[in-house]
């Protein structure tokens, strides 16, 4: 037998279970989970900010582990190399169709009605929260390098993906520009960390404790504020000054609360672009001056999910870098599969850099 944590949407309560251990489907695989990372979205569910699904269902939508069986006619992973028994792998559970205008004209993958996801807790699936998942051919996975720890592997989960996805959507900033990034959570961190690859003169870090705004600073922040210690006014005042009293090129919003978007729109320059990443569930009703946003040549972007390429370049990007940024120690909250809640709480209250579940 395996185990499983579900979440029954009738008390909005999480419950271990166990289940069948799985057969892996042809063209698919199985693979026993090493670290399933948590998410803010795991957060909304348990809050019943998300659409309720009809019954009990399986969660955790950031995996790593390994492969224990492969299907018929499974030979290689997503990318084309050789997978064997006993390999390292990532995936990304939601599995969009690939057929539907959504997938295959719009390239909205996150918009695809066909999506397996989420998965009642009666069918084997791909979540992260269990012992084994099971991956059919629809699941993107890839082989993760020996270099890579698991916990790098695991650090970013979606946040990397959304990013590179919202990046995608928005003209890059030229050299010598400016960028904000509101929010120092994964999603921030990750953000961070692409823009610091670029030459970029500032890039501002605005968010909360100590260990994230170091981390910040370590991936390529030139500048960090700490909500605590600096006021509305102050940070804007200190943007300005940064950035010679233009503003901001781009503004990154990855805290995931309404009012981001107000100070962002405060910390934005002519013809700069506010890219909103962290708003996904609830509501969110902000005012915004759309005399000035049609003067100054300001543009609101909205960008939600990603496909399987922005996973393996976020892939690829944690391999380059792990050697002298130790992706690996963002991860420092490790609990066992039965502290999913403690975990989830933690990530939530900004208590670890990176929770994750080890099974």
């Amino acid at each position: 037998m395996s185990r499983l944590m579900e979440f029954d949407p009738a008390d909005r309560k999480l419950r271990l279970r166990e289940v069948p251990e799985p057969t892996p489907p042809a063209g698919g695989l199985t693979a026993r989970i090493t670290m399933g990372g948590v998410c803010g979205t795991d957060a909304h569910r348990l809050a019943g900010d998300l659409p309720s699904p009809p019954g009990p269902i399986s969660l955790g939508h950031e995996a790593v582990g390994t492969v224990l069986e492969l299907g018929d006619s499974t030979t290689t992973d997503s990318a084309g190399q050789p997978l064997a028994v006993g390999d390292r792998v990532l995936w990304y559970p939601p599995a969009a169709c690939g057929r539907c205008r959504a997938c295959t004209v719009q390239r909205g993958y996150a918009f695809c009605a066909n999506t397996d996801w989420p998965i009642p807790v009666e069918r084997a699936g791909s979540a992260g929260f269990q012992d084994v998942a099971t991956l059919t051919s629809q699941v993107a996975v890839f082989l993760i390098p020996d270099e890579v720890p698991d916990a790098a592997a695991a650090a970013f989960g979606c946040a990397l993906p959304t990013v590179l996805g919202g990046f995608d959507r928005i003209e890059p900033v030229e050299a010598g520009g400016s960028v904000v990034v509101l929010g120092s959570g994964p999603v921030g961190l990750a953000a961070t960390l692409a823009l610091g690859r670029t030459d970029l003169d500032r890039l501002i870090v605005v968010g909360t404790g100590a260990e994230r705004l170091d981390t910040a600073r370590r991936f390529g922040a030139t500048d960090v504020l700490d909500l605590a210690e600096t006021s509305v006014e102050g940070r804007r005042a200190l943007v300005m000054e940064h950035t010679g009293g233009r503003g901001a090129d781009l503004v990154v919003e990855a805290a995931g609360v309404a009012a981001a978007i107000s100070d962002g729109l405060d910390l934005l320059g002519p013809g700069g672009t506010l890219l909103v990443l962290g708003l996904y569930s609830g509501a969110g009703v902000v005012p915004v001056d759309i005399v000035r946003l049609n003067n100054l040549h300001q543009r609101i972007v909205g960008s939600i999910g990603s496909h399987a390429g922005h996973v393996y370049r976020g892939l690829e990007l944690v391999t380059r870098v792990q050697p002298t940024m130790g992706i690996d120690r963002l991860v420092t909250g490790r609990y066992p599969l039965d502290q999913l809640e403690e975990a989830i709480r933690a990530s939530a209250a900004g208590e670890v850099v990176k929770a994750v579940v080890t099974p």
